[in-house]
């Protein structure tokens, strides 16, 4: 069995062990300070010193009660069972993911302690957290909640204990467990001071404060989380603050009252596109009742702006029935619809295609076409194309 020298101490970072056994995809030592990918947290990376070579670990597992160190099978001749090994984990991604780790703790013991909310899973990875809880909260719960969690990373100074005890007790204290005991004879539990008891196998930070600033930077379906912490969460929250400052300025007003005068100018924007695609509307009616030129009986309208398809289609009904719409949507990109049984739009695309070079695709119906060169007279080429 490994000695797991990362639950005894979680802030060493070098150690000297002992190569056990040699396997094909890595080995495995007497003791280790790398802590194996388990828990849905990362495993630890770094470094191990062997007979004057330097290995990198990028990925630990559990191999039963023992924890393989992966490594490139170029050292597996150069390394033998007893060889005295050097191990140093790689500190800042130990500490971002102690930080995660933590934090998903809080996080989870708030919930439940506030709104008697479960956490059905936790994904933690260096300086970055995915929480997804039992049940909806809305923004102001959620409000309430963060308050809460960034006082208690922060400031509080919370101490953070880890000790194992046997099954038997866990049991009798399974009432202040927030989490369901595992059926091992040893369980691993960790306490936060005055705030949550937990069954956990992970590394953690000694004291609450040490995680610093939270920042959430999705929040989905009303229980879906992620979160950034550490140095990530310090260099979102302070580009994010500039960036408010600047918009704030921009728009002439206080942060304070950014969020309102946001929402009166959505409000609007939406009131202008609203506007904009009832003229739109009226205006394709209008266009509809005048052909620009009638060939063999064929209606050609153009329509040379940018026009939301949308309207289109819903006023295509105004054209006459033996009608072809082209739609100029840029200098060199042409839709055609085509609302005679006689003209089909693919075949105009396809000659325009062979003139003009480029590509597009479509139906008899409609059809549309992004050209290599711009034509000088489009509407002379489409007219030579139905006579």
């Amino acid at each position: 069995m490994t000695k797991k020298l990362y639950w005894e101490t979680p802030y060493e970072t070098k150690f000297v062990a002992e190569v056990k056994s040699i396997k094909e995809n890595g080995i495995i030592l007497d003791k280790t300070l790398f802590y194996p990918e388990s828990g849905n947290q990362l495993s630890d990376r770094g470094y191990l010193s062997i007979n004057n070579l330097r290995i990198e670990v990028k990925y630990v597992i559990k191999d039963g009660d023992d924890i393989l160190h992966e490594i490139s099978s170029d050292f597996k001749d150069k390394i033998n069972i007893g060889d005295q090994v050097k191990g140093e984990i790689d500190w800042e991604n130990r500490y971002g993911i102690m930080k995660a780790h933590t934090s998903q703790h809080i996080f989870s013991a708030v919930f439940k302690n506030k709104y008697n909310i479960d956490t059905e899973r936790a994904n933690l990875s260096f300086e970055e957290v995915f929480l997804k809880i039992s049940q909806k909260i809305d923004y102001n719960q959620f409000k309430e909640i963060l308050i809460e969690v960034n006082k208690i990373c922060t400031s509080n100074n919370l101490k953070i204990k880890a000790k194992i005890v046997k099954h038997e007790e866990a049991e009798k204290m399974s009432e202040k467990i927030r989490s369901t005991i595992p059926r091992e004879p040893q369980i691993r539990l960790i306490e936060i001071e005055n705030l949550d008891l937990v069954c956990c196998g992970g590394t953690h930070v000694q004291n609450t404060a040490e995680i610093g600033n939270i920042f959430i930077y999705e929040f989905k379906r009303g229980n879906e989380i992620r979160y950034f912490v550490g140095n990530k969460a310090y260099l979102v929250l302070s580009n994010n603050n500039v960036d408010i400052i600047n918009l704030s300025n921009e728009l002439n007003t206080s942060i304070v009252k950014l969020k309102e005068n946001i929402n009166n100018r959505l409000q609007f924007i939406n009131n202008l596109q609203r506007q904009y695609k009832e003229l739109t509307f009226e205006f394709l009616k209008i266009i509809s009742k005048s052909p620009i030129l009638i060939i063999n009986n064929i209606s050609l309208f153009v329509i040379d702006f940018n026009i939301d398809l949308k309207i289109l289609n819903k006023v295509l009904d105004q054209f006459p029935l033996n009608s072809l719409i082209i739609v100029k949507m840029q200098t060199n990109k042409i839709r055609l619809l085509s609302l005679s049984e006689s003209i089909d739009a693919s075949k105009i695309l396809n000659n325009l295609i062979n003139k003009y070079g480029g590509k597009g695709g479509g139906n008899p119906k409609s059809a549309q076409v992004l050209l290599k060169k711009v034509p000088v007279n489009i509407l002379a080429d489409i007219e030579s194309l139905i006579k």
